[in-house]
C-alpha cells in the first residue's frame, strides 16, 4: 500500500465528513495531520463542549481502535487517525489524551506513515512524561525507529524503557530486552513470536477435535475436556494483564448468566505470571466460571496460541465449532451452539441415560475411544504426548561443540546420568526452575551425573553472560541453527530428557518434571548397576584366579 492511496483513503474520510465546497487546497492541509497538530498551538477546551461530549468522542476513537484489533482496514485506520488528530489538538488536557495520542501514533504506523506515527509518540512521550501510556509508546516507538532500520535510536528508546524507574520492571521493559538479544536484521519492527508458539490461525482446529488435557483448576479438582462432554464448552485464554481480556469480560459474564443452567461450561485458561494476582482478580470480579492457571503455557502451546484473547468453541462431542470469537459474535455462536446441544436427543447426554441404557453403551464407548485414539494423526497428539513417547527409546546422539568450543557428544557419558535441558535466558518458567538445576547439580555432579543445557537463546553473548553471573557448572550448547531442537521434536521450553547410564531416556516432560526426586532415583540406581557390575567382576576375576592355582 503506497503513500498515496493511504493519503487517499484519509482524503475520502474527510471528504465525506465536510462541507462539499471544501477547497482541494484546504483538504490538502487537512491531510497533513501530523504537521497540524504537532506543529500547532493546542486548541483550548471551549465551554461549549461539554464533558459528556467529550466523553463520547473519547469512546468513539477506542471503539474504532478496539474494532479494529489486529486487522489492518485501511479505511478503519484513517477514520481513527482523523478522530485522534482532531482530538489531541481539541482537548490537550483531557484525563485521558494520552491514551488518543497512542491510538493517533499507532494507526499511522499501522498505515506504513511511520515517521508521522514517530513524531506522535516523541510529543506524547515529551510533553506527558508521567503518564499512563508512556510505557506502550516507549515500545512501539523503538519498533517503529527499527521498521525504518533505525536499530541505534530503537536500541536508545529500547534501553530508555529497560531503564526507566517507574516501568523498567514491567511487561513492555522485558520485551524490550527480548528484542535487544535479537540480531539486527531479524528486527523488522514486529514483536517476536514466543519460542514454541506457533503463528498459524487458531482457525485451523476448527472441525476438528479439541486436545484435551488433564490438570487441576485453580480449586484443586481435576480438570479435563473429557469430563464435560455433553456440554457445550468455551475455552477462553487470556490473562489479567492483557487489556483487550479485560475489555472482552462483560461479553463473557454476559455470557455465562445467560446460557450456565443450559450444559454449558466456560474455562478460562490463564497465562498470568502471578497465581496469587489471578485469584484476587477472579474473586474481585466474581468470574464464577472455572479456571486453570497455564504458568508453563502447556496448554497454550496445545492449543497454538499466539495472543489472547483466544476463544475455542468447543461441542458436547469434544469437536471445535468456532474460534476467536468476539464481542457480538461471542454471544450469538454461543446461543446457536447451546440451542443445537439442548435439541439433540435426551439419550445423547450421559448424565440422563437410564442405568441399563449405560450399561449397553460402556462398551461402545470405549471401543468408539480406542478407534479415535488410534486414528489422531501425530499432529492432533498433544505435546506431552510426544515427550513421552521418547520415554524408552535411545536418546540421539549430539556431534557439536559446546559454548567453549570443546567436543561434545552424549555418547560421551554413556555410564552416567545425564540431564538434558532445553531452555533460553528468555524463558520466564526456565529461569524459575534454574534453582532445582543448581542445587541438583552441586548435589550429584560427583555421582556420575551431569547435566547438559541446550539453550534456544536467539544469540550467544547474553547466553554466556548469564551462564557467568550465574555460575551455572555444567555443560552448555547454543543450538543457533536449532537443529538439535528439531531433531528432538521441541516445541516449547522448558523440555527435559532425563537419560540413564546405558543412554535410554527415562524421563521427558514439556513443562520439567520433578528433578530433584527423578535424579535422585536414577542416580542412586545408576550407582547400584555399577556396583553391582564392580562386584560381579571382582568375583570372576577371584574364581579365574583359584581356577588357575588348582591347575597349577
Amino acid at each position: 500500500m503506497n503513500f498515496q492511496y493511504k493519503t487517499t483513503l484519509i482524503r475520502n474520510y474527510v471528504t465525506n465528513t465536510c462541507i462539499k465546497t471544501l477547497s482541494l487546497v484546504a483538504m490538502v492541509m487537512v491531510i497533513g495531520l501530523s504537521n497540524n497538530f504537532i506543529h500547532a498551538e493546542p486548541t483550548s477546551e471551549t465551554t461549549t463542549v461539554s464533558s459528556t461530549e467529550i466523553s463520547f468522542k473519547y469512546q468513539e476513537i477506542k471503539a474504532i481502535y478496539k474494532k479494529l484489533n489486529n486487522e489492518n482496514d485501511p479505511e478503519e485506520l484513517a477514520k481513527l487517525v482523523k478522530k485522534s488528530s482532531d482530538f489531541v489538538k481539541m482537548f490537550p488536557k483531557y484525563k485521558r489524551v494520552d491514551e488518543v495520542f497512542y491510538y493517533l501514533g499507532n494507526g499511522y504506523v499501522r498505515l506504513e506513515l511511520v515517521d508521522e506515527g514517530i513524531k506522535t509518540f516523541e510529543k506524547l512521550i515529551k510533553d506527558y512524561p508521567d503518564a499512563r501510556y508512556v510505557q506502550p509508546s516507549l515500545l512501539e516507538l523503538g519498533l517503529a525507529y527499527d521498521k525504518l532500520s533505525k536499530h541505534d535510536k530503537a536500541d536508545e528508546i529500547y534501553n530508555k524503557l529497560i531503564e526507566h524507574p517507574k516501568y523498567g520492571s514491567k511487561t513492555y521493559a522485558k520485551q524490550a530486552k527480548q528484542i535487544l538479544e535479537l540480531e539486527r536484521s531479524e528486527r523488522k519492527g514486529k514483536l517476536a513470536t514466543p519460542e514454541g508458539v506457533s503463528t498459524g490461525p487458531n482457525s485451523n482446529l476448527i472441525g476438528k477435535p479439541a486436545p484435551d488435557f488433564k490438570v487441576k483448576d485453580l480449586k484443586g479438582k481435576e480438570l479435563s475436556l473429557e469430563k464435560y462432554r455433553g456440554k457445550v464448552i468455551l475455552l477462553d485464554f487470556w490473562a489479567t494483564w492483557c487489556g483487550p481480556c479485560i475489555a472482552e469480560l462483560p461479553n463473557v459474564k454476559r455470557t455465562y448468566e445467560k446460557h450456565k443452567d443450559q450444559k454449558f461450561e466456560i474455562i478460562g485458561i490463564s497465562l498470568d505470571r502471578s497465581k496469587t494476582k489471578l485469584d484476587t482478580f477472579i474473586k474481585k470480579e466474581n468470574l464464577n466460571w472455572i479456571h486453570y492457571w497455564d504458568h508453563n503455557q502447556t496448554i497454550a502451546q496445545q492449543y497454538k496460541v499466539s495472543g489472547i484473547p483466544s476463544m475455542f468453541l468447543i461441542d458436547g462431542k469434544g469437536v471445535v465449532r468456532k474460534a476467536n470469537l468476539r464481542g457480538h459474535a461471542l454471544g450469538t455462536e454461543v446461543a446457536k451452539l447451546v440451542k443445537e446441544n439442548l435439541t439433540k436427543p435426551a439419550d445423547s447426554d450421559p448424565k440422563s441415560t437410564t442405568k441399563d441404557t449405560q450399561m449397553k453403551s460402556v462398551p461402545a464407548v470405549k471401543i468408539q475411544k480406542k478407534e479415535t485414539t488410534t486414528q489422531v494423526p501425530n499432529s492432533m497428539q498433544t505435546l506431552e504426548e510426544k515427550m513421552q513417547a521418547w520415554v524408552g527409546k535411545k536418546v540421539p546422539d549430539l556431534e557439536v561443540k559446546d559454548i567453549d568450543g570443546n567436543k561434545l557428544s552424549i555418547k560421551d557419558y554413556r555410564g552416567q546420568v545425564v540431564l538434558l535441558d532445553f531452555w533460553a535466558t528468555w524463558c520466564g518458567p526456565c529461569i524459575k526452575e534454574m534453582p532445582k538445576l543448581k542445587k541438583t547439580f552441586q548435589e550429584y555432579k560427583d555421582q556420575k551425573f551431569q547435566i547438559i543445557g541446550i539453550s534456544l537463546d536467539r544469540s550467544k553473548q547474553p547466553l554466556v553472560d548469564y551462564i557467568k553471573k550465574e555460575e551455572l557448572g555444567w555443560i552448555h550448547y547454543w543450538d543457533e541453527d536449532r537443529k538439535v531442537k528439531t531433531e528432538f521434536g521441541i516445541q516449547g521450553i522448558p523440555t527435559a530428557f532425563l537419560i540413564d547410564g546405558e543412554g535410554t531416556i527415562r524421563k521427558a516432560s514439556l513443562a520439567g518434571f520433578d528433578v530433584e526426586t527423578a535424579v535422585a532415583e536414577l542416580v542412586k540406581e545408576n550407582l547400584a548397576k555399577q556396583d553391582n557390575s564392580t562386584e560381579t567382576e571382582k568375583q570372576e576375576i577371584t574364581s579365574e584366579n583359584e581356577q588357575k592355582e588348582e591347575t597349577e
